[in-house]
């Protein structure tokens, strides 16, 4: 599967509209994201919710693996705009089997951003929680977690050897990096030194984290347009 532009100047060409793409979704999405972090301080003020910076990301990472998401299962519905996707070089529309791949990758994205979201979004949008109501988030992020797996797999097996690999550097790169700064920083919290990290701030930072060390092996390994 030919991911990569041959000619730097249709790659560049590509990359600007994709800017401007970006741009034009992004900057909405930013006010709007603005505006409802301003509602929400204001009612966790209110209703004593304690709203930190871990959330903060979270919201973050969810409104980007969201929009991501839906971008590219938008462009996977038109293959013609997905043959431009993959190489803008060639005017072909993808193949049917380009088309499933790129939409299972969105789908999985968008799972992934939602999935994000609902553990900060659901204690603020429902305060005061009821067990009720928390024990059906939890159930419905159960379900998504084994979806958003049964994806990832069917994304494996359709890969080929190349993505493979960079699939298999990102999870090595990550969990490398990722076990030494957490081992200094817990080794931080039981000197003193370091204050101390709930998980959900650890998984706001991992998260973070591997979606930066995953976009770059994408890009070093030629695999972004």
């Amino acid at each position: 599967m030919n991911l990569v532009s041959k000619s730097p100047k249709s790659r560049l060409a590509h990359r600007g509209l994709q800017a401007l793409i970006g741009a034009v979704i992004a900057a909405p999405l930013g006010y709007w994201f603005g505006s409802y972090l301003a509602d929400l301080d204001k009612a966790g003020a209110a209703s004593d919710l304690k709203f930190v910076w871990s959330d903060v990301l979270a919201l973050l990472l969810a409104a980007m693996m969201t929009a991501t998401g839906l971008i590219t299962l938008l462009t996977s519905l038109s293959r013609r705009a997905l043959g431009r996707q993959i190489n803008p070089e060639e005017a072909r529309p993808a193949t049917p089997a380009q088309a499933v791949f790129y939409a299972q990758n969105g789908f999985v994205l968008l799972l992934a951003g939602v999935m994000m979201g609902v553990p900060v979004l659901v204690p603020i949008l429902f305060a005061p929680l009821s067990p009720m109501v928390g024990s059906a988030a939890m159930a419905g992020l159960i379900a998504l977690l084994l979806v958003q797996t049964a994806g990832n797999i069917a994304i494996w097996v359709r890969s080929d050897e190349f993505m493979r690999r960079a699939m298999g550097e990102t999870a090595a790169v990550s969990f490398a990096i990722l076990q030494g700064v957490l081992f200094l920083w817990a080794a931080g919290e039981k000197l003193g030194l370091l204050p101390s990290l709930s998980l959900w701030d650890a998984t706001s930072v991992m998260m973070a984290a591997y979606l930066m060390i995953g976009l770059a092996i994408t890009w070093r390994r030629g695999l972004a347009s």
